[in-house]
C-alpha cells in the first residue's frame, strides 16, 4: 500500500511539473503560480497554505513585508525546503524551493537540469549570470517571473528556484526598464 501511495505522489508531482512548465509562456490566468513544487495559486491565503501544507512549519520575516512559511519538500529527488512568502497585506508574493549540498558538482548538475527544462518551456532567460560563485537565470513572464539562482561559497552551496507573483514581477516590462 505504501508503495502505491508513493507512486501516486510521484505521478502527481510529475503531472504538476509538466503542467507548470507547459504554462510558462501562457498569458492566461495570471492567478496560477504554475509552480512544479506547489499546488497553490497567487490567490492562496496564509490559512490555505497551512491547510494544504500543515501546521508544522518554520517562519521568518518575508522580504515582501509579511511572513515567510517554510516546509520540507522533495523536488527533483532531493529534499529541500519550499518557502511561501507573503507581502504586508497577506498576499502570496513568491513560492520558492531551496536546496543545499556539500557537492558543488551535484549542485551545478541540478542547476543545469532545471535551467535547461525552464528554457525549453519558456525560451531563453532574459538575464543570465554565470560567475564562479553564482549562477542565475530570470524568465520574465506576464503571469509571474521565474528566478533560478545558485550561490557557492566555501561554507554554502545552495540553489533557489523561485516563482514570483505578477504583483512583484517585472514580467514583459523588464526590457523597458
Amino acid at each position: 500500500m505504501r508503495s502505491r501511495v508513493f507512486l501516486l505522489e510521484v505521478l502527481v508531482c510529475l503531472l504538476f511539473t509538466a503542467a507548470g512548465l507547459c504554462a510558462c509562456g501562457a498569458s492566461g490566468d495570471a492567478q496560477l503560480a504554475d509552480c512544479p513544487f506547489s499546488q497553490l495559486n497567487w490567490n492562496s491565503s496564509i490559512r490555505e497554505v497551512v491547510a494544504v501544507e500543515g501546521e508544522e512549519h518554520g517562519s521568518y520575516d518575508s522580504v515582501y513585508g509579511g511572513v515567510c512559511y517554510t516546509y520540507p519538500r522533495e523536488f527533483e529527488e532531493r529534499m529541500g525546503t519550499v518557502k511561501y512568502m507573503f507581502d504586508g497585506d497577506g498576499a502570496l508574493a513568491s513560492i520558492a524551493w531551496t536546496w543545499g549540498t556539500d557537492s558543488q558538482e551535484e549542485l551545478l548538475r541540478l542547476y543545469h537540469t532545471i535551467y535547461d527544462s525552464v528554457s525549453a518551456q519558456c525560451g531563453e532567460s532574459g538575464y543570465s549570470a554565470e560567475h564562479q560563485t553564482n549562477y542565475g537565470g530570470v524568465w520574465y513572464r506576464d503571469n509571474g517571473d521565474i528566478i533560478l539562482s545558485v550561490m557557492i561559497t566555501s561554507e554554502t552551496k545552495a540553489l533557489q528556484f523561485s516563482f514570483l507573483s505578477p504583483a512583484v514581477s517585472s514580467g514583459g516590462q523588464a526590457e523597458a526598464r
